[in-house]
């Protein structure tokens, strides 16, 4: 394991394909909700081996044959080392459950982020991919998903720069308003943080940037926000990741 992670390590700092290193490694999705599912499917297309981790096995859903479900949680932060063993990466799609602790904002989308990278860079994690939202960071109280959901953007932001700080290889991807629709479909819309886009995506076109972002050297220590663009070309967004700057 150790072996084929310096493989994978050495071709992406030389900017060569890593896809074909890739195929087989172990990816951890952490969160096997709307946008987990989806992720969970593109990844076994893609030839990954595929780890989900949930809090409860017995709520997973409808999980793709051959996927190994693990139980683990963001807030417990001793339940993920065992979770993390043997993967080369990890995508997180979690997010808060409600406003009452402890599923709520603070604990998940900050403490939970920033126990999930913590624990990830000391199990040697080759790349960790975050699904946040467009507006992370927001400190208005007034703004509606924050008033709604206990400051979430606030807390978001947060577990952001915990990552940005934590010294792995990182990328995060902060979609637009979620919908569930198929994958590849419409083109999507790449900006950078803080550019604020307007929009909404289909949940698995969102799992369709963060597998990218696993293995493509121009995704690495960037913060893209991403949505839909109807009448852009479906796979133009693949090349867009080299105008997002580092952040």
């Amino acid at each position: 394991m150790r072996f084929v992670k310096a493989i994978v390590a050495f071709v992406a700092a030389f900017g060569l394909a890593t896809t074909a290193y890739a195929a087989g490694e172990t990816v951890l999705v952490v969160g096997g909700g709307k946008s987990g599912l989806p992720l969970v499917k593109i990844l076994k297309e893609q030839g990954y081996k595929v780890r989900l981790s949930v809090r409860d096995k017995s709520k997973a859903g409808d999980v793709e044959a051959g996927v190994e479900v693990v139980e683990a949680d963001v807030t417990k932060p001793e339940t993920l080392a065992s979770a993390l063993k043997g993967a080369t990466f990890v995508i997180s799609t979690i997010g808060a459950g409600g406003v009452e602790p402890p599923n709520n904002a603070e604990n998940v989308d900050y403490k939970g982020v920033a126990s999930l990278a913590d624990a990830s860079k000391a199990a040697g994690i080759m790349h960790f991919v975050l699904m946040s939202s467009i507006s992370a960071g927001d400190t208005n109280p007034e703004t509606f998903l924050n008033k709604r959901f206990g400051m979430v953007l606030m807390w978001k932001g947060k577990g952001e720069e915990h990552v940005r700080k934590s010294g792995i290889s990182y990328t995060i991807v902060r979609p637009g308003g979620l919908q569930n629709c198929d994958p590849g479909k419409v083109g999507l819309k790449f900006g950078p943080a803080g550019a604020n886009l307007a929009g909404r995506i289909c949940r698995s076109d969102v799992g369709l940037v963060m597998a990218d972002a696993l293995t493509n050297k121009d995704a690495v220590g960037k913060t893209v926000e991403v949505i839909s663009e109807d009448g852009a070309p479906v796979t133009a967004w693949k090349g867009a990741w080299a105008a997002i700057p580092k952040s």
